[in-house]
């Protein structure tokens, strides 16, 4: 099964509770480990650096509390797929952009830099930590 995240919001639950059920597909065929880490504004980076284009790119200040669901072994992108913030916004963000040719179409990738053999700019892998902290609706995101 293709990566698939089912998002339940408080008004659709039955004792108000905002869920996310997720799972993640693999180029590989083997399982990569996630894990739920909940992240304090406290503990929000104010510089950001991509893992796999190792990109810097500055935060804003005042993040939100909110929880990411982040690959569990390092070195291949952070991966954090899905979350909810503290102003109960939910949202995943790693649903495979790569192989939707309307998406590519709209919001092309950028190219692998042949020199570093590492690709351009943000992936999908770190949409969670670059929006959900600062967010206060779908809209805002």
């Amino acid at each position: 099964m293709p990566c698939t995240t089912l998002l339940v919001g408080k008004n659709a639950s039955y004792d108000g509770s905002t869920l996310i059920a997720r799972n993640d597909d693999s180029q590989s065929t083997r399982f990569t480990p996630k894990k739920l880490a909940v992240i304090h504004p406290e503990q929000q980076n104010r510089v950001y650096e991509t893992v796999l284009s190792h990109l810097k790119i500055q935060l804003p200040d005042n993040p939100m509390r909110y929880t990411a669901m982040p690959n569990a072994l390092k070195g291949e992108g952070i991966w954090a797929a899905s979350g909810i913030n503290e102003a109960e916004v939910a949202m995943t963000a790693t649903e495979t952009i790569t192989s939707n040719p309307r998406v590519l179409g709209a919001d092309p990738l950028v190219e692998y830099d042949e020199e570093t053999n590492t690709p351009g700019g943000i992936g999908e892998e770190d949409i969670v930590y670059l929006v959900l902290p600062y967010i206060h609706s779908a809209r805002e995101g």
